[in-house]
């Protein structure tokens, strides 16, 4: 498939047409479970400006693609205009279009949705099952108590299970898990409809072995870890005395490791009573053996986007004495007048680098501390 061109659609704040924009130069960065965005550049004196700068302008971001005489459009990011910048002597505007995908970060996860802010008599609104379950309820509890214009499809039961528990926590706060399963979360206009459909997807699987050797991995690295627990101790509800344990086993790893390796979770949030185990199913998961490879591909004349790929497909990759399927988590296509088209895919998840891992260190004290105040 030969790619052409972008063309961006300027909407108003309803989302109804406005405008058809050809932006000089665009770069698209394609997130997994993250809001996906593009940067636009045009000149100050184009007619489009007047549009772009007004309130609530949303755009869509298309690649045009020719094949013989067929013409098909790929829509890349969709949603509200972000910040625009001015820069001289030439006088070029750079427009930031930020996905949809954004809004889940603005919509909280009440204690009880179906309750007034003044009578929100439960401690936490608490989701037991699977990663697909756990975060479809709290996104159509949210919808439902705002009456948002999303449809929320029932969950197939994808996904490790667990427990998510909301205080005024944000929605995006089931990203993490479903990261972990490799699920997709998405949030996209029907244009037919007005409204924005819900989904959670699993991407395709890619037959052909990526290796050194395929000419797609240009540079990678991998890691392995151990296995650090083999049964998890939770403490539930109550105190001194009274508290409530439940030990989980995973007598499988325990045989295969040799050895006995505890671990202790605090579920003093859950209820009196309550089954402590998916917490327990839920650290096990979290503690068990680790390999990660993370890769920049490049595309050659069998790996194009999005013929052979795309965001969220599964690929199978060997490097060294690493073995594993992951997925497209990011693709960043750039285009500019002239020199065309440029589409660089990245492989993998890296959780290793100190901004990412001092944000979910923080995350986890704040909660932790949420918690304590509450009791």
């Amino acid at each position: 498939m030969q790619r052409d061109h972008i063309l961006v659609e300027i909407q108003d704040a309803t989302s109804a047409f406005v405008k058809q924009l050809l932006p000089a130069e665009t770069t698209c960065v394609l997130r997994f479970n993250k809001a996906s965005t593009a940067r636009l550049t045009v000149r100050d004196s184009h007619p489009a400006v007047t549009h772009l700068i007004a309130a609530g302008a949303r755009a869509v971001v298309w690649m045009i693609s020719l094949d013989g005489s067929v013409l098909t459009k790929r829509r890349l990011v969709e949603g509200r205009i972000g910040p625009l910048e001015g820069a001289g002597p030439y006088g070029n505007v750079t427009v930031t279009v930020t996905d949809d995908f954004s809004w889940f970060t603005s919509i909280l996860g009440w204690q009880n949705p179906a309750a007034a802010v003044t009578a929100q008599t439960s401690e936490f609104a608490t989701y037991s099952g699977p990663a697909e379950t756990r975060a479809l309820a709290v996104i159509a509890a949210a919808a439902a108590r705002l009456n948002l214009p999303w449809n929320v499809p029932t969950s197939t039961g994808r996904g490790p299970v667990g427990v998510s528990r909301f205080r005024m926590d944000q929605l995006s706060t089931v990203i993490d898990m479903l990261t972990t399963a490799r699920l997709q979360l998405t949030l996209e206009r029907d244009a037919t409809t007005g409204r924005w459909d819900v989904s959670i997807r699993e991407g395709s699987s890619y037959a052909r072995p990526l290796t050194p050797q395929s000419g797609v991995l240009s540079s990678w690295n991998w890691s392995m870890q151990p296995a650090t627990a083999t049964r998890v101790v939770v403490g539930g509800a109550g105190s001194g005395t009274d508290k409530e344990y439940r030990v989980v086993v995973d007598a499988a790893r325990e045989a295969a490791l040799g050895r006995v390796l505890e671990t202790y979770v605090d579920a003093s949030d859950a209820e009196p009573g309550a089954d402590l185990t998916p917490y327990g199913v839920e650290a096990l998961a979290d503690s068990a053996a680790k390999a990660s490879v993370t890769a920049n591909l490049r595309e050659t004349s069998w790996f194009r986007f999005p013929n052979a790929y795309e965001l969220g497909t599964r690929l199978p990759v060997q490097v060294g004495p690493v073995s594993m399927h992951d997925l497209v988590s990011e693709i960043t296509v750039t285009h500019a007048n002239g020199s065309g088209f440029t589409v660089t895919p990245r492989f993998g998840f890296a959780d290793t680098e100190p901004q990412i891992r001092f944000t979910k260190y923080v995350a986890g004290i704040a909660k932790s501390v949420r918690s304590l105040e509450r009791r």
